[in-house]
């Protein structure tokens, strides 16, 4: 899978934009995927972030099954919202969008804290990948989101 994904980044880049609009269009887009996080970190409303998402949206997390379509993604967030303890935020770093303009990826960091069988909450930090289809109103959706836990960042030595 990671292949694919690897694959996917890839085309995407041999056709961005360039100039002005591309770096337009990603700010677009990464405004976007702030505006996802802010809505998901709130924790209150399902519905308003399934809204980032496109009818077959895929989520791939790890130690857990993919989650495809917007009802399943609709019955993920709310039993994660109902979780004592849980709490979801990232952070976009780069965005890219492709050539046509219709197609585009955000990366960047994200936290989530949820809580074990036993209820400790655990907090894992990790990098995400998430492909985004510009849709026919207009709108950027969500297409495909991997995530991949990862060591929490070091300070820089000196």
């Amino acid at each position: 899978m990671t292949r694919i994904a690897c694959a996917a980044v890839l085309l995407l880049c041999a056709g961005c934009h360039s100039g002005a609009d591309a770096r337009r269009e990603a700010e677009a887009l990464i405004n976007t995927d702030r505006a996802w996080s802010q809505v998901a970190s709130a924790g209150t409303n399902a519905d308003s972030v399934v809204t980032f998402w496109s009818e077959n949206a895929s989520v791939a997390m790890p130690s857990a099954p993919v989650v495809r379509g917007k009802n399943a993604l609709r019955s993920m967030v709310v039993s994660s919202f109902a979780a004592p303890g849980f709490h979801i935020s990232w952070t976009p770093e780069s965005a890219v969008v492709s050539k046509s303009g219709d197609l585009g990826y955000t990366t960047g960091r994200n936290e989530i804290s949820v809580p074990d069988a036993a209820g400790k909450v655990t907090k894992i930090v990790g990098r995400y990948l998430t492909v985004w289809r510009r849709e026919s109103d207009g709108r950027w959706r969500c297409v495909e989101d991997y995530s991949t836990p990862g060591p929490a960042e070091t300070p820089p030595r000196t």
